[in-house]
C-alpha cells in the first residue's frame, strides 16, 4: 500500500549535476585564488613586474599592435597598485556569490540560478570599472563572457527542473 504522506522526491539530472561540478571547482578555485591575491596583495611585487615588462619591451623595432598590448598591460597593472583590495575584494565576493548559486541549483533551488548569473555577469564588469576599457581589458573580458554565458545558457535549460 502506498502512503499518502510521501511526497515524491524531485530527481536532480545528470548534466545539471555535471555543471554544478564544473562551477564548484571554477568558482571554488575563483575564492580561493582571489582570497589569496587579496590577502597577499603586494604593490612592490606589481611595480617589479611593470618594471619587468617595460625592460623586456624597450626595443625599438617592436610592432605597433605589441606596443598597445604592453601599455594595455602595463595600464591594468598600474590599476591594480591603486585598486588591487577593492578589485579582489569584489572578485572574492562574485565569486561566493556563483558557488553559493551553485550550491543551491544543486539542491534544486531556482533563486541559485538568478543568484549565479548575476555573480557571473557583475564579475565580467569589475576591471572595467577601475582600469577602464583597453586591448587587455576587452580580450579578458570576452575570454571570460564566453565562459559565463555558455555556462547561464547551460543551467537556463535545466531551470525547469529546479523548484522555487
Amino acid at each position: 500500500m502506498e502512503n499518502p504522506f510521501e511526497t515524491e522526491k524531485a530527481v536532480r539530472p545528470t548534466f545539471l549535476t555535471v555543471l554544478c561540478i564544473l562551477t564548484f571547482i571554477g568558482s571554488g578555485w575563483g575564492t580561493v585564488s582571489n582570497l589569496f591575491s587579496l590577502i597577499a596583495f603586494s604593490p612592490e611585487a606589481i611595480v617589479a613586474q611593470i618594471q619587468q615588462i617595460t625592460t623586456m619591451t624597450a626595443t625599438e623595432g617592436s610592432p605597433s599592435w605589441l606596443s598597445s598590448i604592453v601599455g594595455s598591460s602595463i595600464e591594468v597593472l598600474q590599476t591594480s597598485i591603486k585598486h588591487g583590495t577593492a578589485i579582489y575584494s569584489l572578485l572574492t565576493l562574485f565569486s561566493l556569490m556563483s558557488l553559493g548559486g551553485a550550491i543551491l541549483m544543486f539542491r534544486l533551488k531556482k533563486i541559485g540560478f538568478y543568484l549565479y548569473a548575476v555573480a557571473q555577469i557583475a564579475q565580467l564588469f569589475v576591471l572595467p570599472m577601475y582600469s577602464g576599457w583597453n586591448v587587455v581589458v576587452m580580450a579578458s573580458m570576452i575570454a571570460s563572457g564566453i565562459f559565463a554565458v555558455l555556462f547561464i545558457i547551460l543551467y537556463g535549460v535545466n531551470l525547469g527542473k529546479m523548484n522555487n
